[in-house]
């Protein structure tokens, strides 16, 4: 009897220990992973003239998937008026689907905490054109995504390049370019008369 008492105390003991043990777990902090970069073919800027909605002017970039490829620039290429304000709008497609993938709000509004879109001019336009962005995220405070613009040309005939930069900076958005890595360069060719 005295065997079976010990035995039972003893398997008492050893279950007080596992039970001890196993409420001890080390605490670890679980991040969600971070999101990868954004793959589309096309990006296509849309300009709206502010003072006439039937004045519209699409220009459109597109990369072939493979890479192999340089981009088509062929549709990169506009004449906007002078002494206009438009609205611009970015948008970004994946031409691989079928019917075509629309990346846009998934981009802007899905992921527009961590996305931001710059641009860079070139040419004689540097100077004679203005761009505002106007669209901003949910951070706190908010900081502007670029995917909605004023686009403002002044009086001057000119010409030149706009490059567009769609940067992806997840967990490191700050309102400046050095954090992250770029999703996309683009460049359009623009003349203004």
């Amino acid at each position: 009897m005295k065997t079976i008492i010990n035995k039972i105390l003893f398997g008492s003991f050893l279950l007080s220990l596992l039970i001890l043990g196993s409420c001890k777990k080390k605490e670890q902090a679980v991040s969600p992973p971070i999101p990868g970069n954004e793959f589309f073919t096309t990006i296509k800027w849309r300009f709206q003239n502010a003072a006439n909605a039937a004045d519209t002017v699409w220009v459109r970039w597109y990369q072939d998937p493979s890479g192999t490829n340089p981009p088509d620039t062929s549709h990169a290429i506009a004449t906007l008026k002078k002494n206009t304000t438009y609205k611009l709008t970015v948008h970004f497609y994946d031409e691989t689907k079928t019917p075509i993938l629309d990346l846009t709000n998934e981009i802007a509004i899905d992921r527009g905490n961590y996305h931001t879109y710059w641009f860079f001019k070139y040419g004689s336009l540097t100077n004679h054109v203005t761009i505002t962005t106007t669209d901003h995220d949910s951070n706190n405070p908010p900081i502007w995504i670029g995917m909605q613009d004023n686009f403002v040309t002044d009086t001057a005939t000119c010409n030149g390049r706009i490059e567009g930069r769609l940067r992806h900076q997840p967990n490191s958005k700050n309102g400046t370019y050095a954090p992250g890595s770029t999703d996309n360069d683009a460049t359009f060719t623009f003349t203004i008369q």
